[in-house]
């Protein structure tokens, strides 16, 4: 049976809340969400410098006036004698933080760092009697349907990650790191949003995704992914918090399935363009990677394209929510109001 909003709501107020990654994109977005729900946060940050998109998101949010409301604390998330420090007394984490990258240089670090500081956020958990870890994970980590299975679930486990892109194994390495946790005693949630759109730095992680698709585009692949927005995403995280039934299950938080060419369609529109006509197939990707290729042995001129990137260019990936809306009865933001909303934002940016 779903659960109201109103007979949850209360929950997190009387525990205290700290946050990893609240200085990024859904990090932020969460941090304004439990600010709004009268929660105290205690936010692990590792360069206080770096937070200004945290102000602005609460700002945009309506939330800056709570902003008192959050404790700072800097740690590095690898450093297990600080971190254990920084959750002593904590009851419910929300693990953001992540290294999001698909530079083909940093493929090795982007594996190692997702798998260490989840590794030492889980070790502290544990350590410090945490109740309860929100992990928040990717789609990323799930696999393929099963034969006459239409859409992707929380029964599709991968068998294999050969061929996902390293920040892929990444989060796969990371969630088995929060499951062998839950074998350890710990009560945790996985949260496994789509592609998150947002209002987010245009050239940083999916929000490049929208940045490419506001401006003059001929060109649209046969890929199909899902979307949420990031306000969603937040909601979702604090929603499942709230809910005993939970803990111990992986959610997709995913609003609509679309093509890249809907998606890009639908933002040109928004964006005052004509829609892109022309389709680039994986034949055609392939021989613009070799292409590339050769460039960059003579020239060092640096590739766009890598095999993980066309695979998700190209393959068509259906996702299945229902598990949320059933326990929930979790309704999202249109993905056409989303986009809306946030390209009128970029295009203000600009104008500054």
């Amino acid at each position: 049976m779903a659960m109201k909003q109103n007979e949850m709501s209360d929950v997190l107020q009387t525990r205290r809340v700290a946050v990893t990654g609240g200085t990024g994109l859904i990090g932020s977005h969460l941090v304004a969400e439990l600010l709004k729900r009268g929660c105290r946060v205690k936010l692990l940050v590792r360069d206080m410098r770096r937070i200004g998109q945290l102000r602005a998101t609460l700002s945009r949010m309506g939330a800056e006036s709570y902003y008192g409301r959050i404790e700072f604390c800097e740690t590095e998330l690898n450093n297990p004698y600080t971190l254990a420090s920084a959750l002593a007394g904590v009851g419910v984490v929300f693990h953001c933080a992540a290294l999001v990258t698909f530079d083909p240089e940093e493929d090795e670090k982007v594996v190692s760092v997702n798998t260490e500081i989840t590794t030492h956020v889980v070790n502290a958990c544990l350590r410090c009697g945490v109740e309860l870890l929100v992990h928040m994970s990717s789609i990323a980590t799930l696999g393929s349907c099963r034969p006459g299975q239409r859409a992707i679930d929380e029964t599709c486990i991968l068998s294999n990650p050969v061929g996902r892109s390293p920040y892929s194994i990444s989060k796969i390495y990371a969630e088995n790191v929060v499951r062998r946790g839950m074998t350890q005693g710990l009560r945790a949630v996985i949260v496994n949003p789509s592609v998150v759109i947002g209002e987010g730095e245009p050239h940083s992680s999916s929000s490049r995704l929208v940045a490419f698709a506001m401006r003059r585009r001929l060109f649209y692949t046969k890929g199909v992914k899902g979307y949420v927005d990031v306000r969603d995403v937040a909601r979702a995280a604090v929603r499942l918090a709230e809910t005993p039934q939970a803990v111990g299950k992986r959610f997709i938080i995913s609003a609509e399935n679309l093509s890249f060419k809907a998606l890009f369609s639908i933002t040109a529109r928004i964006s005052g363009h004509w829609p892109p006509v022309i389709c680039l197939g994986r034949c055609m990707l392939n021989g613009i990677y070799k292409a590339e290729q050769l460039l960059y042995r003579w020239f060092g001129r640096r590739p766009i394209l890598s095999e993980a990137l066309i695979a998700n260019a190209c393959d068509a990936s259906y996702y299945d929510s229902g598990r949320m809306r059933n326990l929930l009865g979790f309704e999202y933001t249109p993905i056409r109001e989303t986009l809306e909303r946030v390209i009128h934002y970029y295009q203000k940016q600009e104008k500054r």
